[in-house]
């Protein structure tokens, strides 16, 4: 269930003449992976680290099975983007054998127990045991693979926390982001909780119907049916129900709930924020017809106290730090191992620390080399640890 693959992005001035990005960066991607049985009798050996093999079998099933997850990207592969997909896979495969070296070498160990602690909540994730089985059966996954993989896990992750022990954030650095940061990623825009009613143009709905005017004006004749029923006192709420053809908020008024500016096309939001709370706009048109909108609720903008966000922050700073420092034990790793590749597709390690030398012929001033993580808002980063 855990295939452990680590791909790279290329460090900047030494490889760029394979990928534009520019940082040595260890992804380890989660996915459902087929039952790969890594045949080494006749399969011949395309690397080798420290003396322990890759072989071509095994490459070739990990390119198998992530060109099945997308047979539409696969078909229209060139031949130039499948070496480069090997390539990076045998890169990958390296260094998870280095990082089985490693455990090995410092009596870091995944046991049993924790394996069937792992298996057991990927099991409890199903309705049943058997149900996982069966799951297992449908995708060809062979069990003994995912705990192999569920095994290189917890090693990874064993691994990963000794190299990253001693990584620690201050409140001044905290503090000193915070300042840097609070216009741009603290600040809570305005916001207004608005409804509307929708005459809907007939090709939004319908694309065989082409864009013509006699449809045009009946949808703005239901449109101005609603507007003076509105001007005579009808309630917004009721007459967005009885004649919205917005589906989704009709039935409940019209409302679309709170928006902030860049929500909506520009049209709708340029008339629903120049309202005052409690007033209807007039007949607004966008590509998608005609709207009449009211504003309901109004929140003005602010900036997230210090307080409010610190913990965040903290969590953000230390994982960047954590990231790094993953960053340069891989890469001390890889510097340190003997690393051979024995087929025409060469990998990238043995350039990884190498002195560099960019376009014009001249060394690397190591001014870009310093930069060893792309960037990552605290946004992204609480979106995606929410």
């Amino acid at each position: 269930m855990i295939l452990t693959l680590v791909f790279f992005k290329k460090r900047k001035v030494v490889l760029k003449r394979i990928l534009p990005t520019v940082v040595l960066k260890i992804i380890v991607i989660a996915v459902l992976a087929a039952s790969i049985v890594f045949v080494a009798g006749c399969s011949k050996t395309v690397a080798t680290v420290n003396g322990v093999v890759v072989k071509q079998d095994e490459v070739e099933a990990y390119v198998n099975f992530l060109l099945i997850q997308d047979p539409e990207a696969s078909a229209n592969l060139t031949d130039e983007e499948r070496i480069d997909l090997e390539i990076n896979i045998i890169d990958s495969l390296l260094v998870v054998k280095l990082l089985e070296q490693y455990a090995a070498n410092n009596n870091i160990i995944a046991s049993q127990e924790e394996v069937d602690m792992q298996m057991n909540a990927v099991i409890a994730s199903y309705a049943s045991e058997s149900e996982f089985e069966s799951d297992l059966k449908n995708k060809n996954v062979d069990r003994k693979f995912l705990e192999y993989e569920l095994q290189n896990q917890i090693l990874r992750n064993k691994i990963y926390s000794e190299a990253t022990a001693e990584v620690i954030v201050t409140g001044e650095q905290i503090e000193e982001y915070y300042n840097e940061n609070r216009e741009a990623m603290f600040r809570i825009p305005s916001r207004i909780r608005v409804s509307h009613i929708l005459s809907i143009f007939p090709w939004i709905e319908d694309q065989t119907i082409e864009e013509n005017d006699q449809d045009k004006e009946s949808v703005r004749g239901k449109i101005e049916f609603v507007a003076k029923q509105l001007e005579n006192g009808a309630e917004f709420g009721d007459m967005a129900r009885e004649y919205s053809d917005d589906t989704a908020t009709g039935a409940d008024g019209g409302d679309l709930g709170f928006i902030t500016e860049g929500q909506m096309v520009e049209e709708f939001e340029t008339a629903a924020f120049s309202l005052e709370v409690g007033e209807t706009s007039g007949i607004v048109e966008t590509m998608f017809g005609y709207h009449i909108i009211k504003v309901f609720d109004k929140e003005e903008g602010t900036i997230q106290g210090f307080e409010e966000v610190k913990e965040n922050i903290s969590a953000y700073l230390i994982n960047q730090k954590r990231a790094e420092k993953w960053e340069e034990f891989i890469m001390k790793l890889i510097e340190d191992a003997d690393i051979q590749y024995l087929s025409e597709n060469e990998g990238n390690l043995n350039e990884v620390g190498g002195e560099a030398e960019d376009e014009s012929g001249g060394e690397s001033s190591g001014e870009e080399d310093d930069v060893l993580l792309d960037d990552e808002s605290l946004e992204d980063y609480l979106d995606e640890n929410e």
